[in-house]
């Protein structure tokens, strides 16, 4: 149970380590004005190839920062507490890859900034992995994020941008979709699986069980002995 609790609470503080890293950036950018926004990933300039790194720290309002906060410490959590050995691999990884396939895939000239697209990557990679390996708690977890953030499928499209009125990232999304689904499968045999069906769980241990016992034949037979009484 104290293991238990300790896992629950390292799933939760590196998360909020990295979140509460990225509202310090917003509001020193927002109190001093320091324009960092523009540091933002350009896709195709390779003289700005550090947006793949800056890009997920940076958010234009404070709508843009909420929308993205709970739903990446959720979907950082549930990693958090399946993946224990995988974890940092699976969070670096899917926001590398995710910042470079935007970085080609992206129209010239644009700038991208927020962590949606890294949202997008590791609410996919749940899925996929639940998809593989039908475990019931990431399948909770798939459902629930899913649930949570609504718009998932919809903020892979561009009309989706204009239909609410916002500028919104739609390759970058799209960008940790692909990256989601590409590190979901090549982790599906890592973390929770499928438990194997009960009755194979049974049948081996039965045999199992059964061929280590040696069975002495000269004990087991028994010489039985009956005794008659006469009727009076």
């Amino acid at each position: 149970m104290f293991s238990f609790f300790i896992k629950l609470i390292d799933s939760v503080v590196w998360p909020a380590f990295l979140v509460v890293c990225i509202w310090i950036v917003f509001f020193v950018n927002l109190r001093y004005e320091l324009g960092l926004n523009s540091y933002g990933l350009h896709p195709q300039k390779w003289n700005d190839l550090y947006g793949v790194v800056t890009m997920i720290f940076l958010h234009s309002n404070f709508d843009h920062l909420l929308s993205n906060t709970i739903p990446l410490l959720l979907s950082m959590g549930f990693i958090f507490i399946n993946f224990s050995e995988e974890r940092a691999s699976i969070i670096v990884l899917n926001s590398l890859f995710t910042g470079i396939i935007l970085f080609f895939i992206g129209q010239h000239g644009s700038n991208h900034i927020g962590a949606s697209g890294l949202v997008y990557a590791l609410i996919f990679f749940i899925v996929t992995h639940s998809f593989f390996t039908r475990n019931k708690e990431m399948l909770a977890a798939s459902f629930t994020l899913i649930f949570l953030y609504g718009s998932l499928i919809y903020g892979l499209f561009p009309e989706f941008g204009k239909l609410i009125g916002k500028n919104i990232s739609w390759e970058g999304h799209l960008s940790g979709a692909i990256t989601g689904v590409i590190f979901g499968t090549l982790y599906r045999n890592k973390g929770p699986q499928k438990p194997p069906p009960l009755d194979d769980d049974f049948d081996d241990f039965e045999d199992e069980y059964w061929n280590s016992i040696e069975i002495d034949e000269e004990a087991h037979n028994t010489n039985i002995q009956y005794t008659y009484k006469e009727k009076d």
